[in-house]
Parts: C-alpha cells; structure tokens; sequence
C-alpha cells in the first residue's frame, strides 16, 4: 500500500502496475513522489542513480515511528540497515 496524502492509500493488492513489486531498502536506488497531472494524483519512481540491468528497484517506504512493540523488522540487507522498517 502506498500513502497518497492522509486521506488517500493505493492498494495494488490485487491490481496494479509493476511498481507494486518495489521492495523497501534502506539503502534505496529509487525515490517516491506524488505528482498532480491534469487534476489527478500519480505516483512517480525516480532512479536516484543509474540501476544496472537486472538490479531490483527499492525506495525507502518511509512508514511512520511506531511503538517499539508494533516495529515491522526489516530485511532489506543494506550495509546501513536502520532494522526496522518504521
């Protein structure tokens, strides 16, 4: 799921483009922003350097500071991994 604003969430459970399949790393090549094009919210992938071939694409999903009984770990395997996802 990926937060558009407080009101809105895209769920691409079910449905959805390939960027679904954007893991989390805390040590990201891609970056997330959300964009109005002609009256419409989009959600746009940007590289934040060149990604080889066949590398996978990860973006820091950025969740909200949580309890420390409710912390998601994280496993994304970068060298600076802060551990949890939120």
């Amino acid at each position: 799921m990926f937060r558009i604003d407080d009101a809105e969430v895209v769920d691409a459970t079910m449905h959805g483009s390939a960027a679904r399949f954007i893991n989390h790393s805390c040590e990201p090549n891609c970056y997330s922003r959300v964009i109005h094009v002609e009256g419409h919210k989009r959600i746009v992938i940007f590289a934040l350097r060149r990604i080889l071939r066949g590398e996978e694409l990860t973006y820091d999903y950025k969740f909200p500071i949580e309890e420390p009984a409710a912390k998601l770990p994280c496993n994304c395997g970068a060298k600076r991994c802060r551990r949890f996802l939120n």
